[in-house]
């Protein structure tokens, strides 16, 4: 037989590739380098343009709606008393109070009196000027008939002697007609007769003329009695008011002055508050000065309760950067309300239906209500920019950059700042 290389050779058994220490060490980096390298590609592809990265723990998301957004501004107020008269003195003199601050007063009550002597006296002077025209006037009439009587006398005298003229007359005309006077004689009866007609004529008129000079005098008397009565009467509601008594049902709010003090005229004595009436005293920030309208609707905030209001006047002037609105309660006023008690109201400006709203967050003062970010399907939040509208108290109105279900960021970041693309992380 010819030597070959049989006996040299070794037969090996196969063993298999989890029993081999060294494959299976190799085997496991290369699968663990290529995950990572597959895992750091994704990666790359996904982040490569995001700009920051941020926790959803950190922030606040809201989805965009569509509804009803009302307008509204939460007001600071006092209440006030819609009716507080303050009451003067009417003329100058010492004062009496008959209560003190903080009195409970009915309508028509003794509040002070007012002692002044000189209304008083004036008072006399012109009761003691009235009681003289009316005896002047009095006298006036007596006189007046008087004068009456002796022109009605005077008409009558003369109507008799024109009687009797006539009746010389006719007796002339007889004698003449028998020639038994002379015709000398008959006109001198003739004169007698149209003497007579004229006299009684003026007398007559005379009357007549006296009796309207006479009635012009009483009138005149008259007028001026009634002029007195009316001083008369001005002084007595003088003197009446210095008794000074409650204009409504409250409470004294202050006494000006002190007890039994000498105040001139017009000088202010005290004031009563009307505890039926009440209404609230709201300062708004001037830049709304010019949403607000009479009659606007107001809900006021009474211990947890909404009770409705709506604004009676406006102040036309601004203060501390602010205006004054007055605002009265619409149904029946609340019960234990108190002066310059503070509330909170809510004045509802406007209400608009059917819009684009999302709720209200740190994103309108970051970017000035310019953009927000929204979320995609990637877990990532891009930049946009949007518009927004009218603002309300919990809710912002979208007008465009949005639609209806859009998922944006509405808390602020730093993180937010000034990147176009950021990465949400669990």
């Amino acid at each position: 037989m010819i030597r070959n290389t049989s006996r040299q050779d070794t037969k090996i058994e196969a063993v298999p590739v989890w029993k081999n220490k060294k494959v299976l060490k190799a085997s496991v980096f290369a699968s663990l380098t290529v995950a990572f390298l597959a895992w750091g590609v994704g990666a790359w592809h996904k982040t490569g343009s995001v700009d920051s990265t941020l926790s959803l723990s950190r922030i606040n998301i809201a989805q965009v709606e569509r509804g009803d957004l009302i307008r509204d501004l939460v007001v600071q107020g006092q209440v006030v008393a819609a009716n507080s008269p303050t009451l003067f003195s009417p003329a100058q003199g010492i004062v009496k109070f008959a209560v003190k601050a903080g009195d409970i007063v009915e309508e028509g009550q003794l509040l002070a009196a007012v002692d002044s002597p000189e209304l008083s006296n004036q008072l006399a002077q012109e009761n003691a000027q009235l009681n003289q025209l009316t005896v002047n006037l009095q006298r006036q009439k007596i006189q007046a008939k008087r004068q009456q009587m002796e022109n009605r006398q005077k008409a009558d005298l003369a109507k008799v002697n024109l009687t009797a003229a006539k009746r010389e007359l006719r007796r002339a005309e007889l004698s003449m007609e028998k020639q038994i006077i002379s015709r000398l004689d008959f006109e001198k009866t003739k004169d007698d007769m149209s003497r007579a007609q004229l006299e009684y004529a003026q007398a007559v008129q005379n009357a007549e003329l006296e009796k309207e000079s006479l009635s012009f005098e009483t009138r005149n008397l008259e007028l001026q009695v009634s002029q007195q009565k009316l001083q008369v009467q001005e002084k007595e509601r003088r003197v009446r008011e210095l008794n000074i008594v409650s204009p409504v049902k409250g409470t004294v709010g202050s006494l000006s002055v002190a007890q039994r003090s000498a105040v001139p005229a017009n000088a202010p004595l005290i004031t009563v508050v009307d505890l039926t009436s009440f209404e609230l005293e709201a300062r708004v920030p001037e830049n709304y000065a010019d949403d607000l309208g009479i009659s606007m609707a107001v809900a006021i905030n009474l211990g947890g309760k909404e009770l409705a209001g709506e604004i009676t006047a406006i102040s036309p002037e601004v203060i501390n950067s602010q205006v004054v609105a007055r605002v009265r309660f619409t149904k029946e006023q609340p019960k234990k309300l108190r002066q310059n008690l503070r509330l909170t109201a809510r004045i509802l400006l406007e209400n608009r239906n059917n819009v684009l709203l999302v709720k209200r967050g740190g994103f309108l003062d970051q970017s000035g209500g310019n953009h927000v970010f929204r979320l995609n399907n990637e877990q990532q939040a891009e930049r946009v920019s949007i518009q927004i509208g009218a603002l309300g108290l919990k809710q912002v109105e979208i007008v465009s950059g949005l639609q209806e279900g859009d998922t944006i960021i509405t808390s602020s970041s730093e993180e937010l700042e000034n990147a176009q693309l950021v990465a949400l992380t669990d």
